[in-house]
C-alpha cells in the first residue's frame, strides 16, 4: 500500500496546531518544507515551529531541507523530526551520510537533476524523493518527466532487493498520483490538492492505489 505524506506547505501557518488534529489519523506521516530563502526562493519555518507541533501529534515528522546548509542543520531537526531528507544539490552526499545518526535519511532530486546522481547512494538511504515540481512553493504543476525516474529506480530498488522507498513530492492530484502509482512510487506527499473539497475521501483514493 502506497504511504501519503500531507506536505503543511499549503496550511495556514496560524492554525498548525489544529491541522496536526485533522491529518494526523489520516495520512501517514506529516512532511516539513525547511526553506532558508537561499536555496530556494523562499522562507517557511524552523525549529521553534516543528518543536512545538511535536508536542501536539506522535505521528512521524519528515524534514525536508531545502538549505544551503543541510550538513549543519540536519542536528537541529533530529530531536522532532524522525526522517531528514537533503537535496543531492546542495550537499555531497558522502559527507552528511556518513555525519548523520538516529533518524531515517533521506536524498531529494530537483526535477532537472539526473536520477543517476543519486543510485550510488540507494543502500545508504530510507527514501529517495523525487520533485514532480521546482522545489520553493506548493500549487505547481506535476512535471511528467519524473515518471521514468520513478520507473527507473523502482527497478533497480527491486532488483537489488533494497529498503530505500520512492516518494514523490508536487503537482498531486487524482490524475497525477495514479501515474505516479503506476510507475511504481512508494510514497506520495501532496499539499494544496489535500486542503480543499473532500480530504478523507482524497485519502483514501490516495492509499487505494497500488
Amino acid at each position: 500500500m502506497i504511504e501519503i505524506g500531507f506536505s503543511i506547505l499549503s496550511s495556514d501557518f496560524a492554525e498548525l496546531g489544529s491541522v496536526m488534529g485533522k491529518y494526523e489519523n489520516l495520512v501517514d506521516f506529516i512532511h516539513m518544507d525547511i526553506m532558508d530563502g537561499n536555496f530556494v526562493p523562499n522562507l517557511t519555518f524552523g525549529v521553534p515551529v516543528i518543536d512545538s507541533l511535536r508536542k501536539k501529534t506522535k505521528i512521524l515528522f519528515e524534514a525536508h531541507l531545502m538549505v544551503t546548509n543541510p550538513l549543519r542543520q540536519w542536528e537541529w531537526y533530529a530531536k522532532s523530526c524522525e526522517r531528514i531528507l537533503f537535496h543531492i544539490e546542495a550537499e555531497n552526499p558522502k559527507r552528511i551520510l556518513k555525519k548523520m545518526k538516529g533518524v531515517e535519511k533521506g536524498i531529494v532530486l530537483n526535477p532537472e537533476t539526473d536520477v543517476k546522481k543519486i543510485i550510488p547512494f540507494l543502500e545508504e538511504i530510507d527514501v529517495a524523493l523525487l520533485m514532480s515540481v521546482a522545489p520553493g512553493f506548493a500549487g505547481q504543476k506535476f512535471k511528467g518527466e519524473v515518471l521514468k525516474k520513478i520507473f527507473r529506480l523502482r527497478n533497480i530498488i527491486d532488483r537489488k532487493n533494497l529498503k530505500c522507498k520512492i516518494s514523490v513530492d508536487g503537482g498531486i492530484n487524482h490524475t497525477t498520483a495514479k501515474l505516479c502509482s503506476e510507475a511504481g512510487v512508494h510514497q506520495i506527499i501532496a499539499s494544496s490538492w489535500l486542503t480543499t473539497g473532500d480530504v478523507a475521501k482524497k485519502i483514501n483514493f490516495l492509499k487505494s492505489l497500488s
